[in-house]
């Protein structure tokens, strides 16, 4: 008779006698916190005839009998385990349970595998850029040629820990691209293959690896163990997709080119496309339709004192934290929590093209854009300017610039007349192909003689007009209250004077 196995998907926690026969789909060693030469756990994904997944777990007390004894990409019955509910945060499946081995458990190898092992779930790169949601907490596969490259880069975690950094671009059978960031020994693993002539495919499976989405850029990228970089497999898939590439593209030409992600933020490549209508500021000043819009002007004031040019952000994520939960700062976005903050730039600015003048908020990404420096570093040098700001900010002042800005309802209505700023393009080619037309000479004269005004003048100058521009807003919604009160009072005295009415 034959045995007969449990399906994953049926898995919960009211038995303990299960028995499963499945592949091996991931298998990675947790390190532990104090000592990462010690292994905390092994973890693993374990996929069913049905295609059903679920995580395992081996504790720490039962690593030693488990060690180097299973592997990847093989089959095993597995009996007798613990479930729980781990909650992870970061998800290898859409099963809720997690096994756990305990002493009881039994694992025997399968020599002669029953069903056939599919090993990546792959994501469409279409269906990630097309995604009105992108759910960063779902791990997911994808496949492609690498196609461009950055030069790796020496960072800091947040822990203090010395790594690596590297951003490749993939591109699928369809030609669509996404970004991908490497940390760590995968970049020390991909590099040998990154040759400027290569002119044979380089294809990779980035398995397990986490989307995200960032000021409208979806990208993937490794997610500390649970990532898996494979270049170049020896698998089915890998080889039908390398033989579909090469009849598309042939392996004469060179494949993988330099890019520069740091520029992608730049709108540059948004303007080159050639759909895009500059605005005047007059222009996005009266605008009543909500949304992003380009314009065109020069930086003329930094509206920043000694302490309002920066805030204290999570470390993980930009969201701005407060004061510290004891010694230690908590996001209340993502939950990571740190023992210090992390400083970003936070600058408001006054931009004038001819038109009229408009008050700007760059955030970190934008001004690091333009004055080539982090926060953190200006923040340590405490060279302060005249008026307070930084000295290093000085150098945004008469800079002929594009900006994209967001205008909000709050913009519209008149209760917020700081303008967030999304992309900056910094291209003179470009700045010149984009001038509104219908000011060209106007907005030419001016930034051709710059602003002849000392910063901090031009500044005292512009702050006073924007604090009478808001008093003389906040005396017209007072009237209008007013007028309001008046017309509420004689309806309701109306009648007894009129009483024939």
């Amino acid at each position: 008779m034959a045995e007969s196995f449990d399906l994953l998907m049926d898995v919960s926690p009211k038995k303990l006698a299960w028995n499963f026969l499945v592949h091996v789909v991931r298998l990675w060693k947790t390190p532990c916190r104090y000592n990462p030469k010690e292994i905390n756990s092994i973890e693993m994904v374990l996929q069913d005839s049905q295609g059903g997944r679920i995580q395992a777990s081996v504790p720490k007390a039962l690593v030693r009998r488990w060690n180097d004894n299973i592997d990847e990409f093989k089959m095993y019955k597995m009996s007798n385990f613990i479930v729980v509910d781990k909650r992870e945060k970061t998800k290898t499946s859409m099963n809720r349970w997690t096994l756990n081995f305990s002493h009881r458990t039994v694992v025997l190898l399968v020599e002669n595998p029953t069903f056939p092992l599919q090993a990546f779930r792959l994501t469409q790169i279409s269906e990630l850029l097309n995604a009105d949601r992108i759910n960063d907490s779902q791990l997911i596969d994808i496949m492609g040629e690498v196609v461009g490259k950055e030069d790796p880069k020496e960072l800091i975690t947040s822990k203090g820990k010395e790594t690596k950094r590297l951003a490749i671009l993939v591109e699928d059978l369809d030609n669509y691209r996404i970004g991908c960031v490497l940390f760590g020994d995968m970049v020390d693993q991909i590099l040998p293959y990154l040759d400027d002539g290569r002119v044979e495919p380089l294809i990779v499976v980035l398995q397990f690896f986490r989307p995200s989405r960032w000021n409208e850029k979806t990208s993937v990228q490794s997610h500390f163990d649970i990532s898996k970089l494979r270049i170049n497999s020896d698998l089915e898939e890998v080889r039908d997709f390398r033989d579909r590439r090469l009849a598309a593209i042939p392996s004469n030409l060179v494949r993988i080119s330099q890019v520069n992600t740091n520029n992608s933020h730049s709108g540059a490549d948004e303007l080159k496309r050639g759909d895009v209508t500059v605005n005047t500021i007059e222009e996005a000043l009266n605008s009543t339709q909500e949304g992003p819009l380009w314009i065109a002007g020069t930086i003329v004031a930094i509206n920043s004192g000694k302490d309002d040019w920066f805030y204290k952000s999570c470390r993980k994520c930009p969201k701005k934290v407060e004061t510290p939960i004891g010694n230690r700062y908590e996001c209340g976005k993502c939950g990571h929590t740190h023992g210090s903050a992390s400083l970003r730039f936070k600058v408001e600015v006054m931009a004038y093209d001819g038109t009229g003048s408009i008050t700007l908020l760059l955030w970190d990404r934008e001004t690091v854009q333009l004055c080539g420096r982090q926060a953190e570093q200006i923040k340590d040098e405490e060279e302060l300017y005249a008026e307070g700001y930084p000295a290093a900010l000085e150098s945004l002042l008469e800079r002929k610039l594009l900006f994209k800005v967001n205008v909000k309802s709050s913009n519209i209505k008149l209760y917020d007349q700081v303008y967030t700023v999304m992309k900056v393009c910094e291209d003179d080619t470009i700045f010149e192909m984009h001038l509104p037309n219908k000011t060209f000479s106007t907005v030419t004269e001016y930034l051709q003689y710059g602003c002849r005004i000392p910063g901090a003048v031009t500044r005292w100058i512009c702050q006073q007009l924007w604090l009478i521009s808001t008093i003389l807003v906040i005396l017209n919604i007072l009237w209008m209250l007013w007028r309001i009160v008046l017309q509420a009072s004689s309806a309701k005295l109306q009648p007894k004077q009129l009483p024939w009415f």
